[in-house]
C-alpha cells in the first residue's frame, strides 16, 4: 500500500505544478505591437493584455515615446463550460527617434510583461524644400526675404502636401521662433488646391503668415509639425462604411528656416523705423473743395497707408498747435488688410480744425520718412504745405459784437407810495412770490423723492448685473486657459445676451459687430477654428488677454435704448503675437 502512494505521488505533484503553472501564465501581462518594424514619422499600437483588471503603469514609455492616446476593451469567452476575462489596453506610441528601441516591461496590479525589441527607421526627407516629394504626405516651408530688416515683414508659406484622406483632429503646429521676439500674423484662410510634382497628383493645404522679427540677428524657426490622423486604405471599396473608417495617426514635420535680420540703417533720418514695400500719405476734408470760416469746424481726415506694415506699427500724423486754428483730434481708426503682399496697414486720423482768425493761414507739410524694402532706400511721403483763406464770421463783418439788453432800472425804494380813492390796496407781489416760493419746494421735494428711488434701483440692478458679469467672465478666464474653444464660445455667448438683453448676438459672428476690431478679428478666428478642416492650436490665453482689455463696457440697461447700430470703441495700438 505504501509502494502504491509513492507511485501515485509523482502523478498528484506533477498535476500542482502544472495548474499552478497555468495560473501564473493566465495571470500574467501580455504585450504586443500591430507592426514591427515602424517609421519614426507613423504611429503603431501597443496593446496589452491581463486576466486582472487595473491601471497599467505606462511612464517607462515616456522616455522612447510619445502616447498619443489610450483605450480599453473586455472580453469573455466560454470554452468547454470554462469560461475566461481579458482586459486589453490599446496604446497608441509615436517613436521619438530612430534606431533600435526597446518596449520595457510594463507591469499591471504587480504583473509585469516582456520586452519587446522594436525597429524604428528613420522617415522619408520631409523637409521645407519639397525634398520629400515623392512621399504621400510631405511639408514644403518657405519664407521671402530671408535677409531683412528687424520689424520687416518676412512671408511664411506652408504647405502640405498629401495623396491621402486626413481624419478629424489634424494639427498643424504655429510657426515659433525663439530668441526673435517675433510677431506672427496668419494671412486669412487656409487655401486649397490640386497640383502635379514629378507626374505624381497632390491636394494641397496652404497657411500663409507674417513673421516680424523684433530685433536683429540670426534666428531659426522651429520646424512645423503636423500631427494627423491618414485614412486607411482597402476598407471595403464602393461599400466601405463612412462613419467608422479606421485611421493611423501620422507625423511629419520640416526643417528649420534660417533668417538674417539686420538692425534699422544707421543712415535712416526718420523718427520712427518704418521698413515698406510702399507707404502711401493722404488728406480728405469733410467739404470738397474745403471753405474755411471762422468758429466754424472743418473736419481733415488724414490717412497712411503702408505695405508690409500692420496698423499699430504706424504712429500718430502731426497734430500739433496751428497757429490761427484750434484743433480737436479724434481716435484714430486701425485697420489691417491681408493680401497676395502680407499686411497692409492702414490709420485713418480725423482732425477737426476751428479757424480762430479770419484772413490768410499756412497749414505746413506733413512728411513721413520710411525705409523702401524694395529698393533699400530711405524716401519721403509728403502732403505739400498749403495757404487757406479764411472768411469772417458775423461777428467780423459787423465790426461790432450783438447788442446786449440792459435789464430795466430798479425803482427808487425812496419813493412814496400813492393810493387811488376808490380802490382797494391789495398785498402787491408777495403773495405770489410765496405762493410760486411753495410750490418750487414741493416740486422740489417731489423730484428729490423720485430720484433717490430711481438712483436705489439703478445700484441695485447694477449690483446685480456686475455679479451675473463676474461670474461668468471667471468662468471664460477658466476655459480660456484651458484653451478649450467650444466650451469659450459658449460663455462668449452668455456673456454677451448679458451685455445685450434685447437682440443678444447668437453666434460668434454677430458678437464680433458689436465689438472693436482687435476683439472682433479674434473673435471670427476663434468661429472659424471650431469648424476648419485643419486645425490649429487654439491660444485661449492671448485671446483672454486680449477680451479683457477690449471688451465692451458692460450696461444694465443695455437694449433699453440701444439703436441697433454698432458703438463706437476707442482702439489703442497693440502688437499682436503675443
Amino acid at each position: 500500500m505504501v509502494t502504491s502512494l509513492f507511485k501515485r505521488l509523482p502523478v498528484a505533484l506533477i498535476a500542482v505544478l502544472f495548474a499552478l503553472a497555468s495560473a501564473s501564465s493566465f495571470a500574467s501581462v501580455k504585450a504586443l505591437v500591430d507592426r514591427n518594424p515602424v517609421t519614426l514619422d507613423q504611429s503603431f499600437t501597443l496593446t496589452l493584455q491581463s486576466s486582472e483588471d487595473g491601471d497599467p503603469v505606462l511612464t517607462p514609455l515616456q522616455q522612447d515615446f510619445d502616447i498619443l492616446s489610450q483605450g480599453k476593451s473586455s472580453s469573455y469567452q466560454f470554452i468547454n463550460g470554462q469560461s475566461s476575462h481579458t482586459i486589453s489596453w490599446q496604446i497608441v506610441l509615436m517613436p521619438k527617434h530612430a534606431g533600435q528601441i526597446q518596449i520595457p516591461p510594463l507591469s499591471v496590479n504587480g504583473e509585469s510583461s516582456a520586452a519587446i525589441a522594436l525597429t524604428v527607421t528613420a522617415a522619408g526627407t520631409n523637409q521645407g524644400n519639397a525634398s520629400g516629394q515623392g512621399s504621400n504626405l510631405f511639408l514644403e516651408v518657405g519664407a521671402e526675404p530671408l535677409t531683412g530688416y528687424v520689424q520687416q515683414q518676412i512671408l511664411l508659406t506652408v504647405r502640405l502636401y498629401r495623396t491621402v484622406d486626413l481624419g478629424q483632429g489634424s494639427t498643424l503646429s504655429e510657426p515659433k521662433f525663439p530668441n526673435a521676439n517675433a510677431v506672427v500674423e496668419k494671412l486669412g484662410q487656409d487655401r486649397e488646391f490640386q497640383t502635379v510634382k514629378n507626374g505624381q497628383d497632390y491636394a494641397v493645404i496652404e497657411r500663409r503668415y507674417a513673421i516680424y522679427p523684433q530685433k536683429s540677428g540670426q534666428f531659426s524657426m522651429d520646424p512645423i509639425q503636423f500631427d494627423g490622423n491618414v485614412v486607411d486604405g482597402n476598407q471595403g471599396g464602393f461599400f466601405a462604411d463612412p462613419f467608422n473608417q479606421h485611421t493611423s495617426h501620422v507625423r511629419t514635420h520640416s526643417e528649420p528656416v534660417r533668417i538674417s535680420v539686420k538692425p534699422a540703417p544707421a543712415r535712416f533720418s526718420g523718427k520712427q523705423w518704418l521698413p515698406a514695400a510702399e507707404l502711401t500719405l493722404a488728406e480728405n476734408w469733410s467739404q470738397d473743395p474745403p471753405a474755411f470760416k471762422v468758429g466754424e469746424p472743418i473736419t481733415r481726415t488724414l490717412t497712411i497707408s503702408a505695405q508690409g506694415l500692420t496698423a499699430s506699427q504706424l504712429s500718430a500724423l502731426a497734430s500739433d498747435a496751428l497757429d490761427g486754428f484750434k484743433l480737436y483730434p479724434d481716435q484714430a481708426t486701425l485697420k489691417d488688410q491681408p493680401g497676395n503682399n502680407g499686411i497692409t496697414g492702414t490709420r485713418e486720423q480725423k482732425i477737426a480744425l476751428i479757424p480762430t482768425r479770419a484772413g490768410k493761414l499756412d497749414l505746413p507739410a506733413i512728411e513721413v520718412k520710411w525705409w523702401n524694402t524694395r529698393t533699400d532706400k530711405e524716401e519721403v511721403a509728403q502732403l505739400p504745405a498749403r495757404s487757406v483763406t479764411v472768411a469772417a464770421g458775423q461777428i467780423d463783418r459787423n465790426g461790432t459784437a450783438p447788442p446786449v439788453v440792459q435789464s430795466q432800472a430798479p425803482i427808487d425804494s425812496g419813493a412814496q407810495s400813492v393810493t387811488v380813492p376808490g380802490m382797494r390796496v391789495v398785498g402787491g407781489w408777495w403773495p405770489w412770490l410765496s405762493l410760486a416760493l411753495a410750490v418750487g419746494w414741493l416740486a422740489t421735494v417731489l423730484a428729490w423723492w423720485s430720484v433717490s428711488r430711481k438712483k436705489k434701483s439703478e445700484t441695485a440692478t447694477k449690483r446685480d448685473a456686475d455679479e451675473s458679469f463676474r461670474k461668468v467672465e471667471a468662468k471664460l478666464k477658466k476655459v480660456c486657459l484651458e484653451n478649450d474653444a467650444a466650451r469659450a464660445t459658449e460663455q462668449l455667448l452668455a456673456w454677451a445676451r448679458l451685455r445685450w438683453p434685447v437682440n443678444s448676438p447668437t453666434s460668434l459672428t454677430a458678437m464680433a459687430r458689436l465689438c472693436a476690431p482687435a476683439l472682433a478679428e479674434a473673435l471670427t478666428e476663434l468661429d472659424k477654428t471650431r469648424y476648419a478642416k485643419l486645425q490649429t492650436d487654439w491660444r485661449g490665453e492671448a485671446f483672454w488677454r486680449l477680451f479683457a482689455a477690449r471688451r465692451p463696457a458692460a450696461s444694465v440697461s443695455a437694449g433699453a435704448g440701444e439703436s441697433g447700430l454698432a458703438p463706437l470703441y476707442a482702439e489703442p495700438r497693440s502688437t499682436a503675437g503675443s
